[in-house]
C-alpha cells in the first residue's frame, strides 16, 4: 500500500477514535429505593418516613435522581412508576460529594440547592453454601439540615 494511501484510512479512523472517545457514554437509569423522612406536627412534633422508588442514572460526572412516590403509584405494575413528584440533577465530585439543584414537580416551589453524598461499599456474605459479593449503595441528602432527609439505597449481589 502506498504512503498516501495509508493516510487516507488512518486519519478516518483517527477521527472516529478521537470522537468516540470525546463523546460521553449514556448510562441507564437504574431502579432504587427511595425515603423521605420530614417533620410532621400533625398530631406533635415527630418524623415521618414516606418511601417510593427512585431513578439514579450516572453519565460520567454528572447525576440524575428521579422520584417516584410510593402513594402515587398504588397497586401498579413493577415497570409502572406512577407521577414523578421531585427531580434532582448534580455533580458528583472526587470526593463522592453531590452538589445539586432539587426541583419539585408540579408545585410552586423553587428549585433549592442541595448537597448530599454518595457511599458505596461490597462485602462478602455467605448465602446457604454459596458466597455473594453485595454492593451496598446510599446517597443521601439532608434538606434544609434538620428539616428532612431524602435518601435512595441499593443492593446488588454478585457471585464472589
Amino acid at each position: 500500500m502506498s504512503r498516501p494511501a495509508s493516510l487516507f484510512i488512518r486519519i478516518p479512523l483517527l477521527l472516529a477514535m478521537i470522537l468516540a472517545t470525546g463523546i460521553p457514554r449514556a448510562e441507564a437509569a437504574e431502579l432504587w429505593d427511595f425515603i423521605r423522612v420530614g417533620k410532621s406536627f400533625a398530631s406533635g412534633p415527630k418524623w415521618v418516613p414516606k418511601g417510593g422508588k427512585g431513578e439514579v442514572a450516572f453519565r460520567g460526572s454528572k447525576i440524575e435522581l428521579r422520584v417516584f412516590d410510593a402513594a402515587d403509584s398504588g397497586e401498579a405494575a413493577p415497570d409502572q412508576l406512577g407521577r414523578e413528584t421531585i427531580r434532582i440533577v448534580g455533580t458528583l465530585g472526587s470526593d463522592r460529594t453531590i452538589q445539586a439543584t432539587c426541583t419539585f414537580l408540579e408545585t410552586d416551589a423553587n428549585p433549592l440547592k442541595i448537597t448530599g453524598r454518595y457511599i458505596s461499599r461490597d462485602e462478602v456474605q455467605t448465602w446457604g453454601d454459596k458466597r455473594k459479593i453485595v454492593t451496598q449503595s446510599e446517597i443521601v441528602f439532608p434538606h434544609p439540615p434538620n428539616f428532612e432527609f431524602f435518601g435512595f439505597l441499593r443492593q446488588f449481589a454478585r457471585d464472589e
